[in-house]
């Protein structure tokens, strides 16, 4: 099967997973977590691969499997390359790896990076229901104000078709 990466066509097995044959020699490429590899439910990360200057397509793997489009990135003093997650979930959790194409050959794997998705603090999840239930509150109150003014509009406007007075004795 072939893929047609940003103009260069590239060789992979049938799943989509490029064989290990096709590993040069290349510096092996780094890889880490943004703002970290321990990430709470709902969050975002961005993984970053970085590899020496040149001009190279990179591919993110989890689990060993090819995970993101693949990107090419190059800048003066090293290359890099960002893989956002906006928003983790139980299944972003695994191990990460990079790798690099220069167009000949494919790069060694970076170092496997655990990303760990932790379940949202009950501080947290309190937090949050406390500003839920003030901002009810604060919604709820408002309805009272307005059903009491428009109450008392109504009772004052039926009171003075009927000719009665506030204190409640009759005009006529």
């Amino acid at each position: 099967r072939v893929h047609l990466c940003n103009g260069d066509l590239l060789t992979s097995t049938p799943r989509g997973v490029f064989s290990d044959s096709l590993l040069g020699h290349l510096t092996r490429p780094s890889i880490s977590a943004v703002p970290g590899s321990v990430i709470p439910w709902g969050t975002c990360v961005t993984f970053v691969c970085r590899a020496p200057p040149g001009d190279y397509i990179f591919r993110l793997e989890k689990n060993g499997l090819s995970q993101h489009e693949y990107v090419k990135a190059s800048s003066g003093n090293g290359t890099e390359a960002r893989f956002p997650i906006t928003s983790v979930n139980k299944d972003s959790g695994g191990y990460y790896c990079c790798l690099y194409y220069t167009g000949a050959e494919w790069s060694e794997r970076s170092e496997l990076l655990e990303l760990v998705v932790t379940a949202p603090t009950s501080q947290n999840g309190t937090m949050k229901n406390s500003v839920c239930m003030a901002l009810a509150a604060v919604v709820l109150l408002i309805l009272v104000v307005i059903l009491a003014e428009a109450w008392h509009s109504q009772c004052r406007s039926q009171c003075g078709s009927m000719g009665w007075r506030h204190d409640g004795t009759s005009q006529v």
